[in-house]
């Protein structure tokens, strides 16, 4: 691309530069500048949230989509979005926050217990007589037969890659060194008192949570998170499957993206701990069926579409250097197995750190995101369960007209009162929009306040419904008070979005009930995992009907268990071969291939009524 072929683009208020061909639009522009848009929609033109503002500049004239998306307020704003708006000369542009997908809050914590240290990969110590002219064995036979005296350890060996590593630093380090050894494999070494560390990460739809651990005592010595910059390519993961399908370079794009800022995390976790990156010699990654594969580059295409085929489902090994991540040079990544569809080793890990596979009580495990899993063990059955619920991102914030993730400024709780709204932002900032657990709680609030009926209509007489541009809207906050000089409102759009969502949910519940013959007054316990769980007001969850009425269980929110189970599966041999029995007893039941799902469904997505529960109306038996 010659200068004059090029348009500069500034996007302010980030000061960020790019150049860029005529034509090019905003959405792939700012992800050529390294700017992470939201775009649930992955550049389609239909979810409304990639919006910036034009400045000044010459760009395409509004499409379609943005007609009917921008009111005839934001168009004169010169509010456009950027994935349909196409530059024709140099142009500057604003990012309002709303529309970044940095800086959101991220779940890094959990209150499970911990188990006994019995990592892969061990440390041992060596200090060798130096070569002579007497003693000229090669390096790698020298520490082999250290290793054999000192430690009984037979046939030793490295990689290429380790042996390019050895020879130098043995001489720096005067013939002493730590020596890290997978089985028999010298995977890296290092200076006297170093000790071996590890990288254990849950790589969700949305988030990345990591966290650099003590091998030799299992201490969490830092932890960091980081969105998913792929959610510039779609929010759900159907739609980064298609963009892989689309575009001849979308895997190893997307690939590239998540890679990098697993990588950006490893250097922030070591240098956290003041420790260097050799020294990380084990990492354990756990995420989806679609997220891993898309980190590993795997092939995608029967994975988007019915049956959801997995390339593989065994657990994997792969080196680390291959997915971009500056390690020990022998250091390897070790993926849990799935489980069916999209039910992946992040639900294997999630249900190991449970312990559901040991629990002697009737219990449901549900961790809630854009694909919901879902498990119930019952004691004397020899398989767990397993379903998964395309719920789809609106609990995320997606969909939703001023959803956003749970980033400062976003609303996550509401109480309706008399006197109107009381609203909690992330941060105690101004509002700017809803994220998922304020999204529960105003749509609660609502049904509870007799505002919406039980199959989610505005009821438009009440004085608090009003007449907004799509409709029947609740006004939460003005424009004058609210964050981003626009009014934040619950709309009809919005409520008909949340209940898709906890239809599907609460479709999968009640089907799993079914399947395995369990009454709801049988569950004895409902165990709640992951960010989205962990600040959800239960009993608004329980009162909007995202879950059944369950008389007889308890509940219990045990934060981010998948990352538990990730790093239980890295400090622990057994811990892995614990996930691997799991996966390979745990039952995974297609949803759309039970008789009664699209009943379940549309009965999921109404309100619980008195009337409904008493004649089993609400999905239950």
């Amino acid at each position: 691309m010659s200068e004059q072929d090029s348009m500069q683009i500034q996007f302010q208020p980030l000061g960020t530069r790019v150049a860029v061909a005529v034509g090019t639009d905003l959405l792939e522009a700012a992800r050529e500048a390294g700017i992470d848009l939201a775009s649930v929609c992955g550049g389609e033109g239909n979810c409304g949230q990639c919006r910036v503002v034009i400045l000044n500049g010459e760009v395409s004239a509004l499409s379609l989509d943005e007609e009917f998306i921008l009111s005839d307020m934001e168009q004169l704003d010169g509010e456009r979005l950027a994935c349909c708006t196409q530059v024709l000369s140099d142009v500057t542009v604003e990012i309002p926050r709303e529309s970044l997908i940095t800086g959101q809050r991220l779940q890094l914590a959990s209150n499970l217990r911990t188990i006994a240290v019995d990592p892969i990969v061990r440390a041992y110590q060596l200090e060798l007589s130096p070569p002579s002219l007497e003693d000229t064995r090669s390096d790698l036979t020298r520490i082999a037969g250290a290793l054999a005296e000192s430690y009984e350890l037979a046939d030793t060996f490295a990689s290429p890659a380790v042996i390019r590593q050895l020879s130098p630093l043995l001489r720096e380090q005067k013939w002493q060194a730590i020596f890290y050894l997978r089985d028999n494999e010298i995977v890296g070494l290092g200076p006297l008192g170093s000790r071996p560390l590890g990288l254990a990460v849950d790589l969700g739809t949305t988030k990345i949570a990591a966290f650099l651990v003590d091998l030799q005592t299992g201490e969490e010595l830092a932890a960091a998170g980081a969105p998913n910059p792929q959610i510039g390519y779609g929010e759900d993961v159907i739609s980064r499957l298609n963009y892989v399908y689309r575009n001849i370079d979308g895997g190893q794009v997307l690939a590239a993206k998540v890679r990098q800022t697993l990588d950006d995390l490893l250097g922030e976790l070591v240098q956290q701990a003041g420790a260097e990156r050799d020294q990380v010699v084990d990492a354990c990654i756990v995420g989806n069926t679609a997220m891993t594969h898309l980190l590993m580059q795997l092939p995608v295409a029967q994975l988007a579409k019915a049956p959801f085929v997995a390339a593989a489902s065994d657990a994997l090994l792969i080196n680390a250097a291959e997915l971009g991540l500056s390690m020990a040079p022998g250091a390897d990544v070790y993926i849990p197995p799935s489980i069916g569809g999209f039910v992946g080793a992040d639900h294997v890990a999630m249900l190991l750190a449970c312990d559901l596979d040991q629990s002697e009580k009737i219990t449901l495990a549900i961790d809630i995101g854009t694909n919901s899993e879902i498990a119930i063990r019952k004691p004397g059955m020899p398989f767990l369960n397993a379903v998964s619920c395309a719920s789809g991102p609106a609990f995320e914030g997606a969909h939703i007209g001023h959803g956003m993730r749970a980033a400062s400024g976003a609303i996550e709780k509401v109480r309706i009162t008399e006197e109107g709204p009381l609203l909690m932002t992330v941060g105690d900032t101004p509002a700017v929009g809803l994220c998922g657990s304020g999204i529960v709680d105003v749509v609660a609030e609502l049904y509870g306040s007799g505002l919406i009926n039980y199959r989610g209509r505005f009821e438009k007489e009440k004085a608090d419904v009003e007449d907004g541009r799509f409709g029947p809207q609740y006004l939460l906050v003005p424009a004058q008070k609210s964050g981003s000089n626009h009014d934040i409102a619950v709309t009809q759009k919005d409520i008909n979005e949340i209940q898709l969502a906890k239809g599907a949910i609460n479709a999968g519940l009640a089907i799993l009930l079914e399947m395995t013959g369990t009454r709801p007054e049988e569950v004895e316990e409902v165990i709640i995992a992951g960010a989205f769980g962990s600040f959800l007001n239960v009993q608004n969850a329980i009162n909007m009907g995202l879950f059944p009425e369950l008389p007889q269980a308890g509940y219990r929110q045990v934060g981010n268990a998948a990352a538990i189970g990730a790093k239980w599966m890295l400090i622990s041999r057994q811990a892995r071969l614990h996930g691997q029995e799991i996966a390979s007893q745990t039952q995974y039941q297609e949803l759309t291939t039970f008789p009664k799902f699209s009943r379940r469904f549309a009965l999921g997505m109404l309100f619980p009524t008195a009337e409904r529960q008493e004649t089993g109306e609400d999905g239950r038996q």
